[in-house]
């Protein structure tokens, strides 16, 4: 699935979703 390691990236990404769904 990922290739190079995004953890920062996916962890951003995930924050953002998770803020967005509890909004």
């Amino acid at each position: 699935y990922l290739c190079r390691p995004r953890r920062l990236e996916m962890a951003s990404l995930l924050k953002l979703s998770d803020r967005q769904i509890k909004i």
